[in-house]
């Protein structure tokens, strides 16, 4: 019985599907995880079909686009989603008003500099007790991704 909640103690995520993560012997966060990317991938139809383009207007596509990546984002990592809508606002504020031939410079620094920040407190802070699935890891995977789109 203590294993169930140190378990549930450790996840910054949802909780609902702690019955699933004791029964496959996964921890939590991963199956949260891992469902999410299946939701998603039903979404992906979903939104193909009912949203495609000739049915609806651009601004409601980025809405529902936006309201159910924030979902998933909070549905998986809990209070850490913080770190990364603070990267994705701060990333979008610097497109939008830097000059556009260094903007790729200012964002790269920018989200490295807070991502560093987010890594050297973890181990100082607390002392590298942190979950299996981490948001950094997805951030430095947008970051390695605008490198290479810009390329």
């Amino acid at each position: 019985m203590g294993e169930r909640a140190d378990t549930a103690f450790k996840t910054t995520g949802s909780k609902w599907l702690l019955p699933v993560s004791e029964y496959l012997g996964f921890p939590l966060d991963q199956v949260n995880f891992m469902v999410c990317q299946l939701f998603a991938l039903a979404a992906a139809f979903w939104f193909r079909l009912y949203l495609s383009p000739s049915h609806a207007n651009p601004l409601v596509r980025h809405a529902v686009a936006t309201l159910l990546g924030i979902a998933f984002l909070i549905f998986c990592f809990g209070w850490y989603s913080a770190h990364i809508l603070t990267v994705v606002v701060a990333s979008y504020l610097i497109i939008n008003k830097a000059d556009i031939n260094n903007v790729h410079r200012y964002s790269m620094v920018m989200a490295m500099g807070y991502l560093t920040l987010c890594q050297v407190s973890r181990i100082f802070i607390y002392n590298y007790g942190v979950l299996s699935t981490d948001f950094s890891g997805i951030t430095f995977g947008l970051d390695s991704f605008r490198i290479i789109k810009k390329s």
